[in-house]
């Protein structure tokens, strides 16, 4: 998505609050050229990628990011200046971290639960392969891993099957693709996860989403507290493994 004048969706930034890097970003200008979380870390976390400190809480007072009708971010007109910045770190920050990819990963761990028993019921044994599923150019779930064809087919026409987790997935891979490119910029480079080479093509090469699900779930007691399948910071941490191990870094800052 190119941000500018003549476009850009009436983006909503629902049912979470806004980092406190985005509060920093809008309180503060002059450091605008280099947005950082504000609320200070334990030394025991300070070596998690910087990535990850934008998806680590969303739990708290709902603040809604509005537009105008000419898709133009509101942001005070003494920060005018900094609007392409602003714009860029707030938008992705809403697609990639805190909404609308994460939302979309939820509905994947929702929808596979719902499926993986038909699954293992189908293909005895499944439980001890190593194996993951993601979604190709064509929109189609693929299995990947150690599986022979057969059980690889098994598996697909399963996945394929429950409708509700292709449309998660698809709409996981648009959000996540979109939120790489908004990130970028104008600038064409990213010290977050818009520095990774992550495209339609590849796209199931580097996104594991059964991996993403079983490394980012929550327990029972969580999920009642939160009402989220997945935590939110755990799940960043793993997207940002997943990428930092099988993704080329083309558009890191040099």
């Amino acid at each position: 998505m190119k941000i500018d004048a003549n476009m850009g969706p009436q983006l909503q930034a629902k049912n979470n609050q806004v980092t406190d890097e985005i509060k920093l970003a809008v309180s503060d200008s002059k450091k605008s050229n280099q947005v950082q979380a504000s609320t200070p870390f334990s030394q025991a976390e300070s070596a998690l990628p910087d990535e990850a400190y934008r998806g680590k809480s969303d739990n708290g007072k709902l603040e809604v990011i509005t537009y105008s009708s000419n898709g133009k971010l509101n942001i005070p007109s003494r920060y005018a200046e900094h609007r392409e910045l602003l714009e860029r770190v707030i938008n992705s920050t809403s697609k990639l971290y805190l909404h609308d990819t994460p939302a979309a990963a939820d509905r994947i761990a929702e929808e596979y639960e719902k499926t993986s028993a038909d699954i293992n019921r189908q293909v005895p044994g499944l439980s001890n392969k190593q194996w993951g599923f993601s979604i190709d150019s064509s929109g189609s779930l693929v299995a990947t891993g150690n599986l022979t064809q057969q059980q690889k087919q098994v598996v697909e026409k399963t996945l394929n099957a429950n409708e509700e987790l292709v449309r998660a997935a698809q709409d996981f891979k648009s959000h996540f693709l979109e939120g790489l490119e908004i990130e970028r910029g104008k600038v064409g480079t990213s010290q977050y996860w818009g520095k990774y080479d992550v495209t339609e093509e590849n796209f199931a090469d580097i996104i594991d989403f059964k991996e993403m699900v079983t490394q980012s779930i929550n327990d029972n007691a969580e999920r009642e507290r939160t009402g989220y399948i997945l935590d939110k910071y755990t799940w960043t941490l793993n997207i940002a493994d997943q990428l930092s191990a099988r993704a080329e870094a083309t558009f890191a800052k040099s």
